[in-house]
Parts: C-alpha cells; sequence; structure tokens
C-alpha cells in the first residue's frame, strides 16, 4: 500500500460499519379512519428520535366507522394478521432492525392480535394508549413478542369514551363488558407460571396523573397524544433501552 493512501473501499466499508441499524415505529390510529395520533407521534418522534422512521398501519373499515372498528372483532384480528405481515417483511428487508410498536385506542385490538402472531422478542417495545379491549384481553403473546415490554397508558377519568362509549358498544374482545383497560388498566389472568413471569418482568402500566394536565393530558381519551404528553412521558420511555 502507498503510505497515506487510504483505498477507497476500506472507507467505504468503515462507513457501512458505522451506520446504525435501521429503526422504526409502527403507529395504529384509534377507530374512525383518523390519523390524529400517528400524526402527533410523527411529529414527536422527529423531535425526540430522529432517526427513527414512523409507519401508520392502516386498518379503519372507513372514516367515522366507530362502532364497526370497536366491535368487529374478526376484522381486527384479520387486519392484526396483515401488520405482523408488515412488520416482518420490515424486518426481513432491514437485518439487524429495530421495531417498536403503538397503538391507541380500538388500534390497540389490532396491535394486540399483530403482537401475538409474530415470534419473541420479535419487537423492541409496545405502548397501548387507553386501549379499548377489556382488563383481560389476552396479552400474554403480545408480552412475549415485546422484548422490553408491553407499556400501557390508562386514566380512570377517561369516563365519556371509555366510560358511556363502552356502556353501548362493550369491549371490542368481550362485548359482554364495558370495563376496559384504558380505564383501569389491564388485571390479566395469568395461565401458567411462565405467564405470571412475563407480565412481572414486561408488563408496565402508568395511571393518569393531575399533574399530566400541565402537559397537555386533561385525563381524556384523547390526551395521550398530546404533543408534550407524547414526547415529555411517552417517548422517552418507549424508546428506553431498558423495561423500566
Amino acid at each position: 500500500m502507498v503510505p497515506g493512501f487510504f483505498p477507497a473501499w476500506l472507507l467505504i466499508g468503515a462507513i457501512f460499519a458505522l451506520e446504525e441499524p435501521s429503526k422504526a415505529l409502527f403507529v395504529v390510529d384509534g377507530a374512525g379512519g383518523f390519523f390524529t395520533c400517528s400524526n402527533s407521534y410523527l411529529r414527536g418522534t422527529a423531535a425526540v428520535a430522529p432517526d427513527v422512521d414512523v409507519i401508520p398501519f392502516l386498518w379503519s373499515h372507513g372514516f367515522r366507522r366507530y362502532l364497526a372498528d370497536q366491535m368487529d372483532t374478526e376484522y381486527a384480528q384479520k387486519k392484526g394478521l396483515e401488520l405482523a405481515s408488515q412488520i416482518m417483511n420490515w424486518k426481513n428487508a432491514h437485518p439487524g432492525g429495530r421495531v417498536w410498536l403503538l397503538g391507541h385506542s380500538a388500534g390497540c385490538h389490532v396491535a394486540l392480535h399483530a403482537a401475538g402472531a409474530m415470534p419473541p422478542d420479535t419487537i423492541e417495545k409496545m405502548a397501548l394508549l387507553v386501549p379499548s379491549c377489556s382488563t383481560k384481553a389476552d396479552i400474554a403473546g403480545a408480552l412475549r413478542a415485546s422484548r422490553l415490554g408491553v407499556h400501557v397508558w390508562y386514566s380512570e377519568a377517561d369516563w365519556l369514551i371509555l366510560g358511556i362509549v363502552m356502556k353501548v358498544s362493550g369491549c371490542g374482545d368481550d362485548y359482554s363488558t364495558s370495563k376496559a383497560a384504558g380505564r383501569f388498566g389491564f388485571q390479566p389472568i395469568p395461565k401458567s407460571p411462565d405467564e405470571i413471569d412475563l407480565m412481572r418482568r414486561r408488563l408496565r402500566q402508568y395511571p393518569w396523573h393531575q399533574v399530566h394536565s400541565t402537559l397537555g393530558h386533561n385525563g381524556g381519551h384523547y390526551g395521550v397524544y398530546r404533543s408534550q404528553f407524547s414526547q415529555v412521558i411517552v417517548l422517552p420511555i418507549l424508546f428506553s433501552p431498558v423495561v423500566d
């Protein structure tokens, strides 16, 4: 090698060696075909973690079709499998890439079905924002798929959507109850010692507190994607490299 000469191929190799793996946050909006949550977390992620691509997952029955999105369990399962396939395709296209998953309200049904269909430790973390599924919903598959845990934000002050509306529609996974995890947190019934261990290690739940009003979240159904709350509370936990 000529002294002082650095071959171009070595330089290119060094650049690729330093390149960070790809990162993606898949966002599943709530019922009604709106993109308010995904748009908010697109902006928030750009501010908090600009190296993460935000990918909204389109799943709704259509614009303002709230009850269909909330009550059609078979449809949510189908869309969950589609989301799982999309995430696995992304992972295959980005070897070493890291994925996070976030759902809001009825979108949490879809996110849970997706995670339950994926291999263990496929995603980094999962965030469920005021989920409209029941407190007893099966989250074991999601816990297995999320190597750094399933993180749940809930609010007993969400009396309109997860209170009155749930009295009409029932929870998407169990129409016989209106007791939604988005109001009271998940209260899972483990089926095995393995599930008990999963819940201990990987389930983290965060209730709404009055102090969150200073960040734009007044306890209602849509406060979880107010810009300050998402950027100060949710995203730092979601992108943290540890469970807690």
